[in-house]
């Protein structure tokens, strides 16, 4: 009922004109590479001021969800994730473009997109309190747990080698160590340079390792052929609505549902979000496919796996930010400074102080849903003209958008830099067949995989076994042991079986 009353109150002009700038802006903005749903919140937050709270909320909502949906064109059409949350979008959208499926492709994202997000938004209205009590109960162990499973799920799954998967998020996690060290406050491989104080900064160091490398890659590729590789003369296969039949449809709802489930949980969870719920739900649906070996090749499971979780990672993301007060991610800190502009304090006692602001932000966030699926569906002609764009003219203007990208984030020069470094390193790492996912994810998830360590490590006078003891610890640990296990196994009876077949 209170719902219902949510819905009534954004039944008017200026709040549905509001959402829909505010989707159509959050939309552009995570569609260039290197502007994330941060990045659009961030721009547009200063909007709100003068604001009713409703409305400046709403707006902040529409922007996210925007923000988070739009990184699947770049992914798509460009190889180049638009925001983190859609890395692992590139690995079969991109391929599915260069096989002429680019409309397939980018309808059955947009749609199942969609479906994450409206999942993300019913659990939240309906469920969100409770789940969110449930995360409360976690400890310091269960994280450290939870996030080292991460890794080596990403790490272990991911293409290639598991040696090179390890080696790549290893190395995430040793580039992560840069700047200050949040307990103790020293300084640490900064070298003197007092701007790295902070850290590599995550926009950089992305669009380095996807955008530039890529840009790289293309032009290595140039020099060694007559021609670069040019999406615009890829003829694309003609599409009827989605992309998808109905029997398609139901199959790929087996991979949806788990993915939705692996999103909203992780969004959940303070301080990871949409950049490993993709990679996560990604290695889950390649580790239960009939075809793992097809993944990474052009097939639409990928891309289901990928938008269904980091959509419904939103949702959880928003869970914990009314009920707990906790931002989930990056976005939702710029969420969190909208209440705090309107003397609002998201928290437990939120739901009673003002029922009435929750339950409408509530149903704006499944409005903003709809409006995201309205807009792009309908916006999908006009995003994939950009394939009659020549790569030698589209390239350019991605460099640009590369650099403004990266200095936008920090208003830092030395961002640029960084960006470039990061950029080389990704084309090494690419031309060696290193993947970059469990690089990404180590380089986000290192600092909370420290904290939560040595908060540990404290509590128990430096003894580990009190943290396996840890029911849900244990469990966490136990299922890395087994993933890890699991896929050297097979990885062992694949060189058997090629040397015997040699």
């Amino acid at each position: 009922m209170e719902l219902i009353h949510g819905f009534q109150s954004l039944m008017n002009v200026t709040t549905l004109l509001l959402m829909f700038v505010g989707v159509f802006g959050g939309l552009i903005i995570g569609a260039l590479p290197g502007l994330s749903a941060f990045t659009a919140l961030a721009i547009m937050l200063p909007f709100t001021f003068g604001m009713e709270p409703i409305n400046g909320l709403s707006f902040l909502m529409a922007v996210y969800v925007g923000g988070c949906s739009g990184g699947l064109i770049s992914a798509i059409l460009l190889g180049i994730p638009g925001t983190p949350s859609s890395i692992a979008t590139c690995f079969d959208g991109f391929p599915m473009a260069k096989k002429g499926e680019a409309k397939r492709a980018l309808g059955t994202a947009i749609l199942f997109s969609f479906i994450g997000g409206i999942f993300g938004a019913l659990v939240l209205s309906f469920v969100g309190p409770h789940i969110a009590r449930v995360a409360l109960k976690f400890s310091s162990y269960d994280y450290f747990a939870i996030i080292l499973f991460a890794l080596t799920t990403v790490s272990a799954l991911s293409e290639g080698s598991m040696v090179k998967g390890l080696i790549s998020c290893c190395l995430g996690i040793a580039l992560a160590f840069v700047g200050t060290d949040g307990l103790s406050s020293v300084y640490r491989y900064t070298f003197g340079v007092t701007k790295l104080s902070n850290g590599f900064s995550l926009v950089p160091v992305l669009i380095g390792l996807f955008a530039v490398s890529q840009i790289m890659m293309t032009a290595r590729s140039k020099a060694d052929s007559s021609k670069v590789f040019d999406i615009s003369e890829i003829p694309q296969k003609a599409t009827k609505g989605f992309g998808l039949s109905v029997s398609e449809f139901l199959y790929q709802l087996k991979t949806a549902i788990p993915c939705a489930i692996i999103g909203l949980v992780i969004g959940i969870l303070p301080g990871l979000g949409g950049n490993v719920s993709n990679l996560m739900a990604y290695s889950y649906a390649k580790k239960t496919s009939k075809y793992p070996e097809k993944f990474g090749t052009g097939i639409i499971d990928g891309v289901v796996a990928s938008e269904t979780a980091n959509n419904a990672t939103v949702g959880g993301a928003v869970i914990i930010l009314l009920t707990l007060g906790i931002p989930g991610d990056n976005a939702t800190s710029i969420i969190l400074a909208g209440f705090q502009m309107h003397d609002i304090a998201p928290g437990p006692l939120l739901f009673k102080t003002s029922g009435a602001l929750v339950y409408a932000i509530l149903a704006a966030f499944i409005v903003a849903n709809i409006l995201f699926f309205v807009i792009e569906y309908f916006g999908l002609p006009i995003f994939t003209k950009m394939l009659s764009v020549p790569s030698t003219l589209l390239l350019p203007v991605v460099i640009v958008c590369c650099f403004v990208g990266s200095y936008c984030a920090n208003n830092n020069t030395l961002d640029i830099l960084i960006m470039v470094l990061f950029g080389v390193l990704g084309y090494v790492l690419k031309k060696h067949k290193y993947p970059l996912a469990p690089l990404v994810v180590g380089f986000i998830l290192a600092p909370l995989l420290e904290l939560y360590l040595r908060r540990s490590l404290m509590k128990t006078d430096g003894r580990f076994l009190p943290i396996v003891q840890s029911p849900i610890a244990a469990l966490f640990l136990i299922c890395t042991v087994i993933t890890v296990a699991y896929t050297a196994y097979g990885e062992i009876k694949k060189l058997k079986a090629a040397k015997a077949a040699a």
